[in-house]
């Protein structure tokens, strides 16, 4: 009997240990090695606001009361409005990347007005690693008047509690307050993934803490297939999960949208 029990234990302590590893590779995750930084700034030399915005009211329609008046005073002025994206390696720049579509539609929008920064942490990078290290810091402008943060909840999951995430998070944004408490700060998941269990849930607790905490939430998940349909599978890389082409456009399309009022 005990040699029965021994093989049951063994047994499940082997399926764990494959689960994790298999999830791990399934999101592309690098378990060793330094976490490295990608950051990349619009701003090459100081620019002319050639668009008055009050001319594309409706493009505001979507954000704050408060941002909204800050956009209008900039605009006015001639200042440029600077943008940092914070966030998993996910959000890193290259060809087809929401980040960077994004990035050349606000430019086509609002012609110069807002300088984007990104800042994609590359690795496993969980909210505790993030705020115990600073990386959100990492090449940060702390002039920054909107950040819109990906806060690495997908590689927390199953990890760390959501409590202790949202906890994490919360240092993390009061750092990045610290020289312009003023500035505005958006909360985003990262991508959705095919039938997942608590991943969702923890999503939506990030949800009601961003709304609670009087942050402003933008939830692309909308505008892609419901994580339960197999439609999502198209979306994402069958051996990464992480968004193909067709993800990153819908992820850029929602941000764009968001921010141009066509949401």
């Amino acid at each position: 009997m005990k040699a029965f029990m021994t093989l049951v234990i063994l047994v499940c302590i082997g399926t764990i240990v494959y689960g994790n590893y298999h999830w791990n590779n399934k999101l592309g995750i690098t378990v060793e090695g330094e976490v490295s930084l990608i950051n990349h700034s619009t701003a090459t030399a100081p620019k002319v606001v050639k668009n008055n915005i009050e001319a594309t009211g409706k493009s505001l329609s979507n954000l704050p009361d408060a941002l909204v008046e800050t956009l209008l005073g900039k605009s006015k002025s001639g200042d440029v409005v600077n943008v940092a994206i914070i966030g998993s390696e996910v959000n890193a720049l290259h060809d087809t990347s929401w980040t960077t579509i994004f990035i050349k539609e606000m430019e086509r929008v609002y012609d110069g007005l807002f300088n984007i920064s990104v800042t994609a942490v590359q690795g496993e990078v969980t909210t505790s690693e993030v705020a115990q290290r600073d990386l959100h810091l990492e090449n940060f402008n702390s002039k920054s008047d909107i950040v819109i943060i990906e806060p690495f909840l997908l590689n927390s999951n199953g990890l760390i509690l959501i409590d202790h995430s949202l906890q994490n998070i919360s240092e993390i944004i009061e750092e990045l307050k610290v020289e312009n408490p003023n500035m505005f700060i958006f909360l985003q998941p990262g991508q959705p993934i095919h039938k997942a269990i608590y991943y969702p849930i923890d999503v939506k607790a990030l949800e009601n803490w961003t709304k609670e905490n009087g942050y402003t939430y933008i939830n692309h998940w909308t505008s892609w297939p419901d994580y339960q349909s197999d439609e999502l599978q198209d979306y994402v890389y069958a051996d990464s999960l992480s968004p193909n082409e067709k993800g990153h456009e819908v992820w850029a399309k929602h941000l764009v949208n968001y921010f141009t009022g066509k949401e």
